[in-house]
């Protein structure tokens, strides 16, 4: 049983910064319901007297966070430190490997307060020695004149070359705009997708990228909670090497997403303004025409 300190891939405004890292001290199936638990600390909080907690999902190499909904599942936890801390029989917990988990997404968690005695043992017993990250005792060798003179060059040229490439070669060349919207429903879920996609297009009325928007709205809770929990919604991301990203509302019971796509040889569609207009309203969008420069 080991734990380790991992960093925060994506958050909620628990921790309220994208430096921040995480103890995991428990990734475990529970046998007897075969539900997946995960336990962690903020590591950037040195007065530990909050542990969090919450279902999980694993996902590649990152290890999901989920709001438990069930009182059970406080048990289960406050039975799994017990034992940790006391050194008793852990046949109920199936622990899972933390070798390839480099980080961890919080979606939302639970919180549970401990003395800070019970935190500081049970942060002895599961986390390695080298996993309790200290400061760097490597020496900065000391600078020439000459070496400090000649780095003062290169920053003067580096910050000269991105003016000029922010200011001349790198200018937005949108200059129209086709804002279309649909709503459906969901072939599968129980949700109405209102979509909208931006295409933005250059001075020669050729598409030069899509920024596309996706709203699920759920009918109901259950069918919001089951998607979200069970890591559902995972299928509907952006994929990893997509710019964008995702959001979601339990107020409301919805889920964003947003995605850039980028045209290139790939793009089989239409891409000249006329012809883009013209294929998203025969597929039943609604279109607005604007003009940006």
């Amino acid at each position: 049983m080991k734990g380790k300190q991992v960093k925060v891939i994506e958050y909620n405004l628990t921790f309220g910064s994208s430096a921040r890292l995480v103890n995991i001290l428990g990734l475990f199936r529970y046998k007897k319901n075969n539900s997946l638990y995960i336990i962690y600390t903020d590591a950037n909080n040195n007065n530990y007297n909050i542990i969090y907690y919450g279902s999980s999902y694993i996902k590649g190499t990152t290890a999901l966070s989920m709001e438990c909904k069930d009182q059970n599942d406080k048990e289960i936890i406050k039975e799994y430190i017990y034992k940790v801390t006391n050194n008793e029989n852990l046949d109920n917990y199936e622990m899972q490997p933390l070798d390839n988990t480099e980080g961890i997404e919080i979606i939302s968690s639970n919180k549970l307060e401990l003395k800070k005695e019970i935190i500081d043992k049970l942060i002895e017993t599961i986390m390695p020695k080298e996993e309790k990250k200290e400061e760097s005792t490597k020496t900065n060798k000391k600078k020439s004149p000459k070496t400090l003179l000649f780095l003062l060059i290169l920053i003067i040229i580096g910050f000269g070359g991105y003016y000029l490439y922010t200011n001349y070669f790198n200018k937005e060349t949108t200059i129209k705009q086709i804002i279309c919207n649909k709503t459906y429903e969901h072939e599968t879920l129980q949700a109405d997708i209102e979509e909208e996609q931006v295409f933005n297009f250059n001075i020669n009325d050729q598409l030069e990228k899509i920024d596309i928007t996706k709203i699920y709205k759920f009918n109901n809770e259950t069918e919001y909670y089951d998607f979200i929990n069970t890591g559902a919604y995972y299928k509907y991301m952006p994929e990893n090497n997509t710019e964008g990203g995702w959001d979601k509302d339990d107020a409301t019971y919805t889920y964003k997403t947003i995605e850039i796509e980028r045209i290139d040889i790939s793009y089989k569609k239409p891409t000249d303004y006329e012809e883009v207009l013209s294929y998203y309203k025969d597929e039943n969008y609604i279109c607005e025409e604007k003009v940006i420069n």
